[in-house]
Protein backbone atom coordinates (compact mmCIF):
# COMPACT_ATOMS: atom_id res chain seq x y z
CA UNK A 1 0.00 0.00 0.00
CA UNK A 2 1.47 3.33 -1.05
CA UNK A 3 2.26 5.50 1.83
CA UNK A 4 -0.02 8.79 2.55
CA UNK A 5 1.92 12.25 1.61
CA UNK A 6 2.63 14.16 4.45
CA UNK A 7 0.63 17.46 4.78
CA UNK A 8 1.58 20.33 6.20
CA UNK A 9 -0.86 22.97 7.70
CA UNK A 10 -0.24 26.36 6.33
CA UNK A 11 -0.04 28.75 9.83
CA UNK A 12 1.32 31.78 8.19
CA UNK A 13 -1.26 31.93 5.30
CA UNK A 14 -2.02 35.32 3.82
CA UNK A 15 -4.89 37.32 5.00
CA UNK A 16 -6.86 36.54 1.93
CA UNK A 17 -6.00 33.02 2.38
CA UNK A 18 -7.52 32.77 5.35
CA UNK A 19 -10.78 34.85 4.80
CA UNK A 20 -11.57 32.74 2.42
CA UNK A 21 -10.26 29.34 4.26
CA UNK A 22 -8.18 28.15 1.95
CA UNK A 23 -4.34 26.75 2.10
CA UNK A 24 -1.79 28.91 0.87
CA UNK A 25 1.40 28.02 -0.49
CA UNK A 26 2.70 31.32 1.42
CA UNK A 27 4.47 32.66 -1.70
CA UNK A 28 6.08 35.87 -1.27
CA UNK A 29 5.44 38.72 -2.02
CA UNK A 30 1.67 37.40 -3.78
CA UNK A 31 1.13 33.94 -2.78
CA UNK A 32 -0.35 31.39 -6.08
CA UNK A 33 -4.24 32.20 -5.22
CA UNK A 34 -3.82 35.72 -4.93
CA UNK A 35 -1.68 36.27 -7.69
CA UNK A 36 -3.98 33.97 -10.03
CA UNK A 37 -7.51 35.83 -8.70
CA UNK A 38 -5.17 38.67 -8.91
CA UNK A 39 -6.17 40.33 -5.56
CA UNK A 40 -4.33 41.87 -2.91
CA UNK A 41 -1.93 39.90 -0.89
CA UNK A 42 -0.38 40.99 2.65
CA UNK A 43 0.41 38.55 5.71
CA UNK A 44 0.05 38.86 9.40
CA UNK A 45 2.74 38.98 11.46
CA UNK A 46 3.59 35.86 13.84
CA UNK A 47 4.72 36.79 16.96
CA UNK A 48 8.13 35.88 16.54
CA UNK A 49 8.39 38.36 13.64
CA UNK A 50 7.34 40.92 15.77
CA UNK A 51 9.75 40.17 18.63
CA UNK A 52 12.65 40.16 16.19
CA UNK A 53 11.23 43.00 14.89
CA UNK A 54 11.90 45.32 17.84
CA UNK A 55 14.76 42.53 18.87
CA UNK A 56 17.65 45.03 19.13
CA UNK A 57 18.27 46.87 22.56
CA UNK A 58 17.82 49.96 20.87
CA UNK A 59 14.36 48.71 19.86
CA UNK A 60 13.04 47.49 22.81
CA UNK A 61 13.89 50.04 24.85
CA UNK A 62 13.10 52.97 22.52
CA UNK A 63 16.44 54.72 22.02
CA UNK A 64 16.74 53.66 19.07
CA UNK A 65 17.35 56.87 16.21
CA UNK A 66 19.35 55.20 13.43
CA UNK A 67 17.32 53.63 10.07
CA UNK A 68 16.53 49.99 10.56
CA UNK A 69 18.38 47.58 7.88
CA UNK A 70 16.05 45.55 5.35
CA UNK A 71 17.33 42.45 6.90
CA UNK A 72 16.00 43.41 10.34
CA UNK A 73 12.46 42.28 9.34
CA UNK A 74 10.86 39.30 8.11
CA UNK A 75 9.82 39.60 4.77
CA UNK A 76 6.08 39.09 5.73
CA UNK A 77 6.50 42.12 9.00
CA UNK A 78 7.82 44.40 5.82
CA UNK A 79 5.06 43.75 4.09
CA UNK A 80 2.31 44.45 6.78
CA UNK A 81 3.77 47.40 8.22
CA UNK A 82 4.02 49.06 4.38
CA UNK A 83 0.36 48.22 3.83
CA UNK A 84 0.00 49.79 7.35
CA UNK A 85 1.47 52.41 6.87
CA UNK A 86 -0.04 52.94 2.94
CA UNK A 87 -3.39 52.90 4.55
CA UNK A 88 -2.47 55.23 7.71
CA UNK A 89 -1.32 58.06 4.97
CA UNK A 90 -4.15 57.16 2.46
CA UNK A 91 -7.19 56.92 4.81
CA UNK A 92 -6.16 56.88 8.70
CA UNK A 93 -4.58 60.00 9.14
CA UNK A 94 -7.48 61.75 7.45
CA UNK A 95 -10.21 60.32 9.98
CA UNK A 96 -7.68 62.00 12.43
CA UNK A 97 -7.47 64.85 11.13
CA UNK A 98 -10.21 67.10 12.47
CA UNK A 99 -10.40 68.98 16.25
CA UNK A 100 -7.12 70.60 16.26
CA UNK A 101 -5.10 67.52 14.81
CA UNK A 102 -3.35 69.45 11.82
CA UNK A 103 -3.55 67.17 8.88
CA UNK A 104 0.00 68.45 7.80
CA UNK A 105 1.86 67.08 10.57
CA UNK A 106 -0.61 64.14 11.09
CA UNK A 107 0.05 63.06 7.64
CA UNK A 108 3.83 64.19 6.90
CA UNK A 109 5.58 65.46 10.60
CA UNK A 110 4.43 62.83 12.41
CA UNK A 111 5.48 60.19 9.76
CA UNK A 112 9.09 61.17 9.40
CA UNK A 113 9.09 61.65 13.30
CA UNK A 114 8.23 57.72 13.76
CA UNK A 115 11.16 57.09 11.41
CA UNK A 116 12.95 57.20 14.44
CA UNK A 117 11.26 56.62 17.47
CA UNK A 118 9.70 52.89 17.33
CA UNK A 119 7.13 53.26 20.36
CA UNK A 120 5.41 56.39 18.21
CA UNK A 121 5.74 54.27 15.07
CA UNK A 122 4.31 51.29 16.77
CA UNK A 123 1.14 53.42 18.29
CA UNK A 124 0.90 54.67 14.67
CA UNK A 125 0.65 51.15 13.11
CA UNK A 126 -1.73 50.03 16.11
CA UNK A 127 -4.27 53.01 15.07
CA UNK A 128 -3.92 52.17 11.35
CA UNK A 129 -4.69 48.45 12.21
CA UNK A 130 -7.69 49.35 14.90
CA UNK A 131 -8.82 51.40 11.86
CA UNK A 132 -8.96 48.81 9.18
CA UNK A 133 -10.16 46.35 11.62
CA UNK A 134 -13.39 48.86 12.29
CA UNK A 135 -13.63 48.68 8.01
CA UNK A 136 -13.05 45.35 6.90
CA UNK A 137 -15.29 43.03 9.18
CA UNK A 138 -14.36 39.43 7.86
CA UNK A 139 -10.90 40.05 8.74
CA UNK A 140 -11.96 42.19 12.39
CA UNK A 141 -9.99 39.68 14.50
CA UNK A 142 -7.12 39.08 12.60
CA UNK A 143 -6.57 43.10 12.73
CA UNK A 144 -7.85 43.31 16.06
CA UNK A 145 -4.62 40.76 17.28
CA UNK A 146 -2.45 42.73 15.03
CA UNK A 147 -3.56 46.21 16.63
CA UNK A 148 -3.16 44.55 20.03
CA UNK A 149 0.44 43.49 19.09
CA UNK A 150 1.78 46.34 18.19
CA UNK A 151 -0.12 48.53 20.72
CA UNK A 152 1.63 46.19 23.29
CA UNK A 153 5.26 47.45 21.85
CA UNK A 154 4.47 50.88 21.87
CA UNK A 155 3.06 50.73 25.29
CA UNK A 156 7.02 49.13 26.66
CA UNK A 157 8.33 51.53 24.56
CA UNK A 158 7.00 54.47 26.01
CA UNK A 159 6.78 53.28 29.27
CA UNK A 160 10.98 52.73 29.08
CA UNK A 161 11.92 55.94 28.36
CA UNK A 162 8.84 57.75 30.50
CA UNK A 163 10.81 57.98 33.95
CA UNK A 164 13.81 59.44 33.13
CA UNK A 165 12.46 61.22 29.86
CA UNK A 166 14.98 63.79 27.91
CA UNK A 167 14.46 66.12 25.51
CA UNK A 168 14.51 64.49 21.90
CA UNK A 169 11.62 62.42 23.26
CA UNK A 170 9.12 65.03 24.45
CA UNK A 171 7.03 65.07 21.12
CA UNK A 172 7.36 61.39 19.94
CA UNK A 173 6.27 60.61 23.39
CA UNK A 174 3.32 63.18 23.10
CA UNK A 175 2.28 61.86 20.08
CA UNK A 176 2.60 58.05 20.42
CA UNK A 177 0.44 59.05 24.31
CA UNK A 178 -2.04 60.36 21.87
CA UNK A 179 -2.20 57.53 19.70
CA UNK A 180 -2.30 55.26 22.71
CA UNK A 181 -5.17 56.86 24.25
CA UNK A 182 -7.54 57.12 20.87
CA UNK A 183 -6.54 53.33 21.11
CA UNK A 184 -7.70 52.17 24.34
CA UNK A 185 -10.66 53.96 23.73
CA UNK A 186 -11.32 52.90 19.98
CA UNK A 187 -10.45 49.22 20.91
CA UNK A 188 -13.28 48.83 23.20
CA UNK A 189 -15.97 50.13 20.42
CA UNK A 190 -14.35 48.04 17.38
CA UNK A 191 -14.14 44.90 19.15
CA UNK A 192 -17.28 44.95 21.42
CA UNK A 193 -20.12 42.70 20.51
CA UNK A 194 -22.46 43.10 23.36
CA UNK A 195 -21.24 46.17 25.35
CA UNK A 196 -17.81 47.18 27.03
CA UNK A 197 -18.19 44.59 29.81
CA UNK A 198 -17.05 46.34 32.85
CA UNK A 199 -17.55 50.08 32.53
CA UNK A 200 -14.57 51.13 34.47
CA UNK A 201 -12.39 48.87 32.60
CA UNK A 202 -11.34 51.01 30.02
CA UNK A 203 -11.02 54.51 31.97
CA UNK A 204 -8.67 51.98 34.43
CA UNK A 205 -6.62 51.04 30.78
CA UNK A 206 -6.26 54.97 29.99
CA UNK A 207 -4.67 55.83 33.22
CA UNK A 208 -2.41 53.03 33.74
CA UNK A 209 -1.14 53.63 30.28
CA UNK A 210 -1.03 57.22 30.61
CA UNK A 211 -0.34 57.73 33.97
CA UNK A 212 2.96 58.58 33.40
CA UNK A 213 2.29 60.81 30.29
CA UNK A 214 -0.50 62.88 31.29
CA UNK A 215 2.35 65.33 32.16
CA UNK A 216 3.04 65.64 29.00
CA UNK A 217 -0.68 66.59 28.16
CA UNK A 218 -0.51 69.07 30.91
CA UNK A 219 3.00 70.54 29.83
CA UNK A 220 1.99 70.98 26.01
CA UNK A 221 -1.40 72.70 27.14
CA UNK A 222 0.80 75.09 29.11
CA UNK A 223 3.28 75.99 27.15
CA UNK A 224 2.94 74.35 23.59
CA UNK A 225 5.55 73.27 21.09
CA UNK A 226 8.55 74.98 19.08
CA UNK A 227 9.62 72.19 17.71
CA UNK A 228 8.31 70.08 14.70
CA UNK A 229 4.90 69.86 16.28
CA UNK A 230 4.82 73.69 16.43
CA UNK A 231 0.82 74.53 15.84
CA UNK A 232 -0.05 70.77 15.62
CA UNK A 233 -3.08 71.32 18.18
CA UNK A 234 -5.02 74.83 18.31
CA UNK A 235 -6.92 73.94 20.98
CA UNK A 236 -9.18 77.07 21.69
CA UNK A 237 -10.09 77.62 18.39
CA UNK A 238 -11.18 74.29 16.65
CA UNK A 239 -14.39 73.08 16.41
CA UNK A 240 -15.81 69.43 16.47
CA UNK A 241 -16.33 68.63 12.44
CA UNK A 242 -20.11 68.12 12.61
CA UNK A 243 -21.52 68.31 8.99
CA UNK A 244 -20.00 65.98 5.77
CA UNK A 245 -18.24 67.50 3.24
CA UNK A 246 -19.01 66.59 -0.53
CA UNK A 247 -15.46 65.15 -0.56
CA UNK A 248 -15.93 62.75 3.04
CA UNK A 249 -18.80 61.89 4.75
CA UNK A 250 -16.95 61.50 7.74
CA UNK A 251 -19.56 63.88 9.16
CA UNK A 252 -23.06 63.72 9.82
CA UNK A 253 -26.22 64.79 8.29
CA UNK A 254 -27.96 68.76 9.16
CA UNK A 255 -30.76 66.36 11.20
CA UNK A 256 -28.25 64.97 13.06
CA UNK A 257 -26.46 68.28 13.63
CA UNK A 258 -29.33 69.62 14.87
CA UNK A 259 -29.80 66.29 17.19
CA UNK A 260 -26.36 66.39 18.47
CA UNK A 261 -26.53 70.23 19.04
CA UNK A 262 -30.18 69.83 21.31
CA UNK A 263 -28.38 66.67 23.18
CA UNK A 264 -25.50 69.15 24.06
CA UNK A 265 -28.12 71.84 25.32
CA UNK A 266 -29.92 68.89 27.75
CA UNK A 267 -26.54 67.27 28.86
CA UNK A 268 -25.69 71.30 30.12
CA UNK A 269 -28.95 71.59 31.43
CA UNK A 270 -28.44 68.27 33.42
CA UNK A 271 -25.21 69.15 34.95
CA UNK A 272 -26.30 72.55 36.10
CA UNK A 273 -29.18 70.77 38.35
CA UNK A 274 -26.29 67.80 39.40
CA UNK A 275 -23.71 71.12 40.45
CA UNK A 276 -26.51 72.13 42.33
CA UNK A 277 -27.83 69.03 44.61
CA UNK A 278 -23.85 69.09 44.66
CA UNK A 279 -23.84 72.53 46.07
CA UNK A 280 -26.91 72.03 48.99
CA UNK A 281 -25.84 68.67 50.08
CA UNK A 282 -22.71 68.61 52.58
CA UNK A 283 -21.53 64.58 52.37
CA UNK A 284 -18.00 62.78 53.02
CA UNK A 285 -16.73 62.85 49.76
CA UNK A 286 -17.66 66.19 49.12
CA UNK A 287 -14.69 67.67 47.85
CA UNK A 288 -14.25 64.99 44.99
CA UNK A 289 -17.94 65.22 43.95
CA UNK A 290 -16.95 69.27 43.62
CA UNK A 291 -13.73 68.07 41.45
CA UNK A 292 -15.63 65.78 39.13
CA UNK A 293 -18.14 67.94 38.41
CA UNK A 294 -16.11 71.01 37.45
CA UNK A 295 -13.79 68.98 35.01
CA UNK A 296 -16.82 66.98 33.59
CA UNK A 297 -18.04 70.74 32.90
CA UNK A 298 -14.58 71.64 31.45
CA UNK A 299 -14.73 68.79 29.32
CA UNK A 300 -18.59 68.71 27.78
CA UNK A 301 -19.25 72.99 27.83
CA UNK A 302 -16.93 73.96 25.04
CA UNK A 303 -18.00 71.48 22.67
CA UNK A 304 -18.56 71.50 19.68
CA UNK A 305 -14.51 73.22 20.47
CA UNK A 306 -12.43 71.17 22.38
CA UNK A 307 -11.42 73.30 25.56
CA UNK A 308 -8.62 73.65 26.66
CA UNK A 309 -7.79 70.05 28.65
CA UNK A 310 -8.13 67.72 25.28
CA UNK A 311 -12.34 67.63 25.03
CA UNK A 312 -15.14 64.57 26.36
CA UNK A 313 -12.29 61.63 25.13
CA UNK A 314 -9.27 63.15 27.32
CA UNK A 315 -11.71 63.20 30.19
CA UNK A 316 -10.90 60.18 31.67
CA UNK A 317 -7.32 61.17 32.07
CA UNK A 318 -7.78 64.08 35.35
CA UNK A 319 -10.66 62.28 37.14
CA UNK A 320 -9.45 61.10 40.81
CA UNK A 321 -8.62 58.06 42.13
CA UNK A 322 -10.69 58.81 44.80
CA UNK A 323 -13.66 58.85 42.36
CA UNK A 324 -12.34 55.55 41.08
CA UNK A 325 -12.85 54.05 44.29
CA UNK A 326 -16.46 55.26 44.89
CA UNK A 327 -17.09 54.66 41.23
CA UNK A 328 -16.14 50.90 42.25
CA UNK A 329 -17.59 50.76 45.34
CA UNK A 330 -20.99 51.79 43.77
CA UNK A 331 -21.95 55.40 45.14
CA UNK A 332 -24.89 56.47 43.38
CA UNK A 333 -24.03 60.44 42.56
CA UNK A 334 -20.28 59.28 41.04
CA UNK A 335 -22.13 56.88 39.02
CA UNK A 336 -24.60 59.36 37.94
CA UNK A 337 -21.53 61.93 36.84
CA UNK A 338 -19.46 59.09 35.57
CA UNK A 339 -22.40 58.32 33.18
CA UNK A 340 -22.94 62.11 32.17
CA UNK A 341 -19.70 61.36 30.50
CA UNK A 342 -21.34 58.44 28.86
CA UNK A 343 -24.08 60.48 27.41
CA UNK A 344 -21.47 62.86 26.56
CA UNK A 345 -19.71 60.81 24.31
CA UNK A 346 -23.00 60.42 22.28
CA UNK A 347 -21.78 63.95 20.65
CA UNK A 348 -18.65 61.79 19.01
CA UNK A 349 -20.58 59.29 17.79
CA UNK A 350 -19.46 60.16 14.23
CA UNK A 351 -15.98 59.02 14.57
CA UNK A 352 -15.15 55.72 14.25
CA UNK A 353 -12.92 55.02 17.68
CA UNK A 354 -16.13 56.36 18.98
CA UNK A 355 -19.00 55.59 17.35
CA UNK A 356 -21.84 53.86 19.43
CA UNK A 357 -19.74 53.57 23.05
CA UNK A 358 -21.04 56.00 24.76
CA UNK A 359 -24.82 54.00 24.89
CA UNK A 360 -22.75 50.70 26.18
CA UNK A 361 -20.87 52.63 28.24
CA UNK A 362 -23.81 54.01 29.98
CA UNK A 363 -25.95 50.49 29.69
CA UNK A 364 -23.04 48.92 31.04
CA UNK A 365 -22.91 51.39 34.52
CA UNK A 366 -27.05 50.81 34.58
CA UNK A 367 -27.15 47.10 34.58
CA UNK A 368 -25.27 45.95 37.70
CA UNK A 369 -27.09 48.16 39.36
CA UNK A 370 -30.30 48.16 41.68
CA UNK A 371 -33.23 50.23 41.52
CA UNK A 372 -31.93 54.02 41.82
CA UNK A 373 -32.79 55.77 45.44
CA UNK A 374 -36.03 57.78 44.67
CA UNK A 375 -33.74 61.42 44.41
CA UNK A 376 -32.13 59.47 41.74
CA UNK A 377 -35.13 58.11 39.56
CA UNK A 378 -35.80 61.17 37.32
CA UNK A 379 -31.93 61.23 36.37
CA UNK A 380 -31.27 57.95 35.50
CA UNK A 381 -34.54 57.89 33.28
CA UNK A 382 -33.24 61.41 31.50
CA UNK A 383 -29.87 59.38 31.09
CA UNK A 384 -31.48 56.40 29.34
CA UNK A 385 -33.32 58.62 26.97
CA UNK A 386 -30.58 60.78 26.25
CA UNK A 387 -27.97 57.49 25.84
CA UNK A 388 -31.59 56.49 23.27
CA UNK A 389 -31.63 53.37 25.70
CA UNK A 390 -35.08 51.36 26.04
CA UNK A 391 -36.40 50.05 29.03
Amino acid sequence: MPSRRSHTKSRKGCLECKRRHVKCDEELPKCTLCKKRKLECSYPPSQSDLDSSHGSPSARDGSETGPRTPGDLPMPARMLEMRLMHHYLMSTYHTLAQDGLSAHHLSMSIPQMATSFPYLLDSLLAMTALHLASLEAENRMTWLDTAVRYQSQACAGLGKILPEISLQHYEPAFVSSVFIMLFAIGFHATSADNGPGDPLSPVLEVRTLLSGAAMLFNRFNEVGSDGELSGWLCIPETEERLKASKQDGDGVSDDNTEKLLNLHKDIMVSIEKLKKTIDSEQRVHQAVYKTTWELLNHAIQPWPKIGAQGGIIAWPLFITDQLLSLLQEGDWLARILFMHWGVAMRLLYNRWYVRDWGRQLVLATLEPMKEPPPKWIEEVAWIKRAAEIKD
